[in-house]
């Protein structure tokens, strides 16, 4: 029987009307012997419920079931955002995916990613962390992975992409130094990451989906014998670091898609229009697909500004093909 430890901390979380104010942010350890540590993270950005609904569910499954190894839970790893169901923490706008700039800690944001990476990073192998597109996008479900600056190509990705079961893997890279990508580089940390659903809101559908792919994660990392990996027999991998991989708006307007997630398209197909109502004499803006490829991302929120994104296309490759891209 596996053993169950919680390792809840807090920081503090001022705000003009609680100057002591402090939240906890909840993690739950399982351990069952000797084995790999992995931490399965949901909730860094508070308004994407796919992974967190996924994670809680193993709060309360996993210790029956866990054979092998540690396992760190963090169903809500920004608390605060998920509680006021914000992508940002309330109480200082920040992004806990662009704070892990070290210390000395500036705000609550900064505090958490700082105590993540003294508190869980140097004592995990393996870190699945999921998003979603939040209340701004919508992804078609694919796991995530994501090359920080110069980082060597690691042979276990692709196995680790099939184990979570979904047929779509998207590929980006970043340089910021303080995101969790730049943060688990430096610690050696093995990562996969993951994109499930968005729009403000969930299912039970795609919830599962995220606990049977974390689980997937766990059996290929070796953590639940007997247990075979999901595995998707075909992934297609969708390279989103391009420029033409996104279209974003140049000006203000109401997005109007004339396409649909998993939908294929070719280079400057009309993939909808940008209007406005309230100016009845502007002829609508004709939006066009900026590569031929997969719709893997669109926005869901009709009222857009300049900058905005509103799709992400790529063509689908073969898993396979990872290696020479990354």
């Amino acid at each position: 029987m596996a053993s169950v430890t919680r390792e809840d901390f807090s920081v503090a979380a001022a705000t003009n009307a609680s100057a002591y104010r402090r939240i906890t942010i909840p993690v739950l350890r399982i351990e069952a012997g000797p084995g790999p540590a992995v931490a399965l993270i949901a909730g860094v950005h508070g308004d994407e419920w796919e992974g967190q609904a996924a994670i809680l569910d193993l709060w309360h499954q996993l210790p029956d079931i866990l054979q092998r190894g540690t396992v760190y839970l963090l169903p809500a790893v920004n608390a605060e955002a998920s509680l006021a169901g914000t992508r940002l923490s309330p109480s200082d706008g920040g992004n806990l995916n662009r704070a892990f700039l070290g210390e000395p800690a500036r705000g609550y944001t900064e505090s958490v990613a700082a105590a993540l990476e003294a508190r869980l990073l140097p004592r995990v192998q393996a870190l699945v962390d999921v998003h979603s597109g939040g209340a701004s996008l919508r992804y078609l479900p694919s796991s995530v992975i994501t090359r920080y600056g110069n980082d060597p190509y690691d042979e276990r990705l692709p196995a680790l992409a099939r184990a979570f079961g979904l047929p779509d893997c998207v590929f980006f890279r970043g340089g910021e130094a303080g995101s969790m990508p730049a943060a688990a580089s430096r610690h050696g940390v093995l990562r996969l990451s993951a994109e499930i659903g968005g729009g403000r809101e969930t299912s039970q559908l795609l919830a599962d989906r995220c606990r049977d792919g974390l689980l997937g994660c766990l059996a290929e990392l070796g953590l639940l014998h007997g247990r075979a990996p999901a595995s998707a027999a075909q992934v297609r991998l969708y390279d989103l670091d391009t420029p033409a991989a996104t279209l974003r708006s140049r000006e203000s307007g109401v997005f109007v898609p004339a396409v649909e997630l998993g939908q294929s398209v070719d280079a400057h197909q009309r993939i909808g229009r940008l209007i406005e109502p309230a100016r009845p004499d502007a002829p609508p803006r004709a939006l066009l697909s900026p590569q031929a490829g997969t719709v893997v991302c669109l926005r869901p929120i009709a009222r857009s500004d300049d900058g905005d994104c509103l799709l992400q296309v790529a063509p689908a490759l073969p898993l396979d093909a990872l290696a020479t891209r990354y």
